[in-house]
């Protein structure tokens, strides 16, 4: 999970990325229901491309769940950011959302949007105001807004994306990780859940701010309208060692 602390105006505004377990245990049953059907009715599809026939009692049942999750994750963040608004004794101006990696419905055609965030406000009507597009935590959240085209389908983009793997680049690291850390945040306050460092999320990880704009004018995905400039990042470090609960195990 990410929170981050960014400066719009004489406004402060406060983001956070999480709720991936939920649905992720959705996507692992609904996997294996999909590969059901491949079995039975394109045995020859890659197993990766199993799909769930939406005109099927599963089908239906799977996009409800999707729902819920949906729902599940929108109220998770409100709840996070009612609390944080709620400490700091201030006043909600607006929300603004960057829902991706999610599936979106329209009419009968379902768009999986990996790595793409909605523009239209077709794919989901309850939320409002324009889209956040999150780059690294050195550099501005693109605040942006548009039409749906016959080049970008509604979607703009959900974020930075990585330049290369984590493990290869952790590899093309040299010095501590201290130090690399030191360089890479100059004048932020980023700070770490687990009291580790994880290089692999520091900057130079991710894409700029000009690539993802340059793409986004070249193929328009979107008007950026804006800029959130960052103060500081919370990082969760790498929970697969230091998650609360693993060091509760070890501790007994």
């Amino acid at each position: 999970m990410k929170a981050f602390l960014f400066l719009y105006g004489n406004t402060m505004l406060v983001t956070h990325h999480g709720s991936r377990g939920f649905g992720a245990n959705l996507y692992t049953k609904g996997m294996k229901v999909a590969e059901r059907y491949r079995r039975e009715l394109s045995p020859e599809t890659l197993k990766q491309n199993a799909w769930i026939p939406f005109d099927t009692e599963d089908g239906e049942a799977y996009w409800e769940a999707l729902q819920i999750v949906r729902k599940w994750t929108k109220k998770n963040h409100e709840v996070l950011h009612d609390a944080t608004l709620e400490q700091l004794g201030v006043a909600k101006e607006q929300r603004f959302w960057n829902e991706h990696n999610f599936v979106f419905k329209d009419g009968d055609l379902f768009y999986h949007a990996k790595g793409a965030t909605p523009l239209d406000n077709k794919y989901m009507p309850d939320i409002t105001g324009p889209r956040l597009i999150p780059l690294n935590m050195s550099e501005p959240v693109l605040i942006v807004e548009g039409e749906t085209t016959a080049q970008n389908l509604g979607f703009a983009p959900h974020g930075a994306g990585r330049n290369t793997s984590r493990t290869q680049h952790r590899k093309s690291k040299t010095g501590t990780i201290q130090d690399i850390f030191n360089e890479e945040t100059k004048g932020l306050d980023i700070r770490f859940f687990s009291n580790e460092i994880d290089i692999t999320e520091l900057p130079s990880a991710y894409k700029n701010a000009a690539t993802v704009r340059e793409q986004m004018d070249e193929f328009g995905l979107g008007k950026v309208i804006d800029e959130v400039l960052p103060y500081g990042c919370i990082m969760a470090g790498d929970w697969q060692k230091n998650a609360p609960w693993k060091k509760r195990r070890r501790r007994k």
